[in-house]
């Protein structure tokens, strides 16, 4: 079991020296190990709080990675690994650090932690969810859930647009040149954005909800993930908490009873539910 508690940071080191051998950038070397460290001492903090106050450790963890994510990488690399511009360079015919941290995020790598990305190191959540919002959030409607999709088809019909319409350059204009700018730019919309959501909403996670486009991205993906939060039906009382303290909203009594894991793309990994469960139901 104390073993499993470093298990995250011995991940990110294989990871980083995997990328180091492949690609030859010493920044792989950095990151990857700075991520599974924040998570292994998220982990860590967590084993010291008990119930809903567990997830302080997670939280902690978020703040950790978000410098190393939203500075380190597009300062020191000049990289913008958005939706939006991982899209136009691809659509450009290049393939560069971008794409690669993009696809290990959000395509690849949920195929084994699902949405943990979400849960764990997305830059904007880990501000969210230190604001000082109510506990009284309402579940919000799958009608204003779908806003999502129009968000997505925005974030690839730009740079489409950019590229064969306006004709731009990007390999001559963009690439190594503009895109911390848009990194920069591109996030601080979303924080304009998603802060006052927030606040509105009572809801840490609405701009996940409604706003966020990665999250669809990441939902084929995540449907096949190896790691899943696991259910003991047999021993659950339908006290109801689990529901009630997600952040998704994710019907985690569905699962209970009919004694699955939770597979839900909804789900990020946060183990809220499995803090609050008092019989150990969930796993």
């Amino acid at each position: 079991m104390k073993f499993r508690i470093f298990l995250p940071f011995l991940i990110g080191l294989s990871i980083a020296f995997l990328l180091y051998f492949l690609f030859h950038w010493w920044g792989f070397l950095v990151i990857f190990p700075w991520i599974g460290f924040a998570i292994s001492l998220g982990n860590i903090i967590s084993r010291t709080q008990k119930g809903i106050k567990k997830n302080i450790g997670r939280k902690i963890s978020a703040l950790l990675i978000m410098p190393c994510l939203l500075l380190f990488v597009p300062i020191i690399n000049n990289e913008n690994f958005q939706l939006e511009g991982v899209a136009l360079i691809v659509m450009a015919g290049f393939f560069g650090k971008g794409f690669i941290h993009y696809a290990i995020a959000k395509i690849f790598g949920p195929l084994i932690w699902g949405r943990g990305f979400c849960g764990w190191a997305c830059w904007s959540v880990a501000i969210f969810e230190w604001l000082p919002v109510k506990n009284n959030k309402k579940k919000i409607s799958d009608k204003i859930k779908n806003i999502r999709f129009l968000v997505l088809i925005i974030s690839l019909l730009l740079p489409a647009f950019l590229v064969f319409v306006l004709n731009y350059d990007v390999r001559r204009d963009y690439i190594y040149k503009q895109e911390m700018l848009w990194m920069f730019a591109g996030n601080g919309i979303y924080f304009l954005l998603g802060i006052p959501l927030t606040l509105i909403t009572n809801d840490t996670r609405s701009f996940c909800k409604i706003i966020c486009p990665v999250s669809l991205v990441m939902k084929l993906p995540t449907q096949f993930a190896a790691i899943k939060i696991k259910t003991q039906g047999a021993n659950c009382t339908s006290c109801g908490a689990c529901n009630k303290n997600c952040p998704m909203d994710v019907d985690v009594m569905k699962y209970v009873k009919g004694n699955k894991p939770i597979t839900d793309s909804e789900c990020v990994l946060c183990n809220d539910c499995k803090h609050v469960c008092p019989h150990g139901v969930l796993k």
